[in-house]
């Protein structure tokens, strides 16, 4: 029932998979055999087998259950060992190189000489807080710093399972020397661009407000990449698969590795795992920030923000 609230996402994004296999499917219900699945399983990319495959032994489960697959004799989509699986398909190669500690700073001082300090900014915080670039640039000063704290509800999470099983990080700014290296340079820089609210700001040559800006200064997702872009060709990066922005996600992951942070650490710092559901009760009073349990030095990441 899509009136359960655990169910909710179903309505808005797992059903299109549905629709569109339907869509595709010429056959009807009577006359489907495995190997019309297969046909169409094999045209699918390894992306969309991955996220179609469990919801679909759900929903292929409950057709068999009601005997309306009479040319099935089990689930085409069954993970147990003593059934044919269906071939998932190999992973493609990285579309972009790892980017490695030297080749940040390479990028972090391309971003300076190019005056690109916002990007600088932007990339710290991707490095140690593990945050994503929507989630950067929408950062507040005003909104998202509390008495040396900086929090964040992790925009993806909010996304996927609403705001009271979303990710709730925060950072102890106090306690935290490169994040606070980050968030003064980001004051600093709020000043110089008309006192943008925004953490990562920047004056264009073109000041203009629209659909996805409410400060002239204020960096979009968007062109905070293509920031990263031109830092990369300046440093003189070369090769078909050039670094990307997100890259310094990647990056952090495995400096914390490196670092002897545990994995349930590093899990819980990326937001791939939502909070404890009993969070659900709390939905409408103030729910509760989960402290962030990895810090980088200076020496761990190769350089300092000062």
């Amino acid at each position: 029932s899509p009136a359960l609230a655990e169910k909710a996402s179903w309505k808005s994004n797992r059903i299109h998979h549905l629709r569109k296999f339907c869509a595709e499917m010429s056959k009807g219900l009577n006359t489907l055999s495995r190997q019309d699945i297969m046909f169409w399983w094999d045209t699918l990319t390894p992306h969309q087998q991955k996220a179609r495959h469990a919801e679909f032994r759900r929903f292929f489960n409950y057709l068999m259950g009601r005997e309306l697959l009479p040319k099935m004799q089990y689930n085409p989509f069954t993970t147990s060992d003593d059934r044919p699986r269906l071939y998932k398909a190999a992973t493609p190669p990285r579309k972009s190189q790892r980017l490695t500690v030297p080749a940040f700073w390479t990028v972090y001082n391309a971003a300076g000489h190019l005056g690109f300090e916002c990007l600088q900014v932007a990339m710290g915080i991707s490095l140690t807080t593990f945050m994503r670039e929507g989630d950067i640039c929408s950062l507040k000063l005003s909104d998202n710093l509390e008495d040396n704290l900086l929090k964040k509800v992790i925009g993806k999470s909010l996304s996927q399972v609403g705001e009271a099983k979303a990710s709730r990080l925060q950072w102890n700014v106090g306690s935290y020397d490169l994040l606070r290296q980050l968030l003064q340079k980001a004051r600093e820089s709020s000043f110089k661009n008309g006192a943008c609210p925004y953490v990562i700001s920047h004056t264009p040559k073109v000041k203009r407000v629209g659909n996805t800006k409410d400060h002239y200064a204020q960096v979009t997702p968007r062109r905070l990449c293509e920031m990263f872009d031109e830092a990369r060709a300046y440093a003189g990066f070369a090769g078909d698969n050039p670094p990307v922005f997100h890259g310094v996600r990647s990056l952090a992951n495995a400096i914390a590795l490196e670092a002897g942070f545990g994995r349930e650490q590093i899990q819980q710092v990326n937001a791939h795992k939502s909070i404890d559901t009993q969070l659900i009760y709390q939905d409408g009073h103030a729910l509760p920030f989960d402290n962030a349990q990895v810090q980088f030095t200076a020496s761990q990441i190769g350089g300092s923000f000062a």
